[in-house]
């Protein structure tokens, strides 16, 4: 009598059912001999908690966020993902916040640290900044003015009225003007 197709895989079908048997008890074979002290974890997705703002990991140096910004960017983003060419195109922090949500939700290997550091350093050096509208911890984010200089604009603004253009916004009385011709494409005046 002749078995149906259901309860016997056909003769094709065994062989690779065979093979992937084997190559998973080799698998368990080499890791049951390396000792545990050896044996290290594979890197962790980061979590939807990690999408949320963590200013806890906020890098307050210049010099070490675009360091150790660039650094992370590099390796989570440029390992599995991405070229960043591909964010060559500066954005606003919202657009961020979506494509870091994204790179989450796709699986990134990143601490929740490394996430909260990449939307820092993203917003810093590709972020845009409507200096019309935007809060003063913007001005921070964006530009890295100081938070004195960043509350001076916001203070100017309300008592002058919009700004036309970089040279107006860098007559406010003693904010850092090299932050603000520094980073020109960043701006946006309506």
């Amino acid at each position: 009598m002749r078995r149906s197709a259901t309860h016997e895989p056909p003769g094709r079908w065994r062989w690779l059912l065979a093979a992937a048997a084997i190559g998973l008890v080799a698998s368990i074979a080499t890791t049951a001999a390396v000792p545990p002290a050896q044996q290290t974890k594979p890197p962790q997705p980061a979590s939807n908690a990690a999408a949320k703002e963590t200013p806890d990991f906020v890098i307050q140096n210049e010099e070490e966020l675009a360091t150790v910004g660039e650094e992370i960017v590099l390796r989570v983003c440029e390992t599995a993902c991405h070229k960043m060419e591909n964010h060559d195109r500066r954005r606003p922090a919202y657009e961020w916040n979506g494509v870091i949500q994204t790179m989450i939700e796709r699986g990134a290997m990143a601490s929740v640290k490394d996430v909260a550091i990449i939307r820092q350093y993203m917003k810093r050096y590709y972020g845009v900044l409507a200096v019309n509208t935007a809060p003063a911890e913007e001005f921070s984010a964006v530009l890295g003015l100081s938070a004195r200089d960043a509350q001076a604009v916001i203070a100017y603004r309300t008592a002058n009225g919009k700004f036309l253009d970089a040279e107006a916004l860098a007559r406010v009385p003693g904010i850092d003007k090299a932050k603000i011709e520094e980073q020109p494409d960043a701006l946006i005046f309506r």
